[in-house]
């Protein structure tokens, strides 16, 4: 959190902290956007879980689902009976526990993904789950973080529905200088030679040019 750009994409996020509305943190890839909201979380003493969204990520990974389990029949000890349980999806437990959530690669999520955490996401702050007649309220700590890489970089990426996006405070993270990439090295393994971190740097400079220039 030393490096000046990092410096400066936090303050954006804490800026936008102060009204109650999820951050989305829209970036180039490995800018930080992830270890950003870890580092903050971490300094701010709350757990967070990040959750990896695709195309393939079903609203019931998020929220639950029933899924059958064994237990033992009652009336015979030697065979078990099959049934069903609601085991909570990774958002619910989240809710339930107050955590902070951070949403990757929110504009790869399907439709039906993006509706169903609607309810968590404005006025209502709640989530209703049918499958057990309960609404469940998220707690005052529990916080929506999102992120995603702009549409041109990288492939499946769609444009958001205006209307979700407004739910949302967006927040531009600006890409980290070799100022910013010495700084961070250097601090976090100071037994490397100054003349090998500058050598790695440029390394890296080299090759994200290229990428920029679709050499790749």
């Amino acid at each position: 959190l030393t490096a000046p750009t990092t410096g400066l994409n936090l303050r954006r996020v804490l800026r936008g902290m102060q009204i109650s509305k999820p951050i989305l943190l829209e970036g180039s890839p490995g800018v930080g956007k992830t270890s950003l909201i870890s580092a903050l979380a971490k300094a701010s003493g709350h757990h967070l879980v990040r959750i990896n969204l695709s195309e393939q990520t079903d609203i019931s990974d998020l929220m639950g689902s029933d899924l059958p389990f064994s237990s033992e029949n009652s009336n015979d000890d030697t065979s078990p009976s099959a049934s069903f349980q609601w085991c909570d999806g990774v958002l619910l437990k989240a809710i339930k526990r107050g955590d902070w959530v951070l949403l990757d690669e929110l504009n790869l999520a399907s439709q039906s993904v993006l509706e169903g955490l609607n309810s968590c996401l404005d006025h209502r702050a709640s989530v209703y789950i049918p499958e057990l007649g309960e609404t469940f309220n998220c707690p005052s700590t529990f916080r929506i973080f999102a992120a995603q890489n702009p549409l041109a970089q990288g492939g499946g990426r769609k444009g958001l529905p205006k209307s979700f996006l407004n739910r949302f405070t967006k927040v531009y993270i600006e890409a980290l200088t070799e100022d910013d990439l010495f700084s961070i090295v250097a601090a976090q393994f100071p037994s490397v030679p100054k003349d090998i971190v500058e050598k790695m740097i440029r390394f890296n400079k080299g090759v994200q040019c290229d990428i920029d220039s679709r050499i790749y």
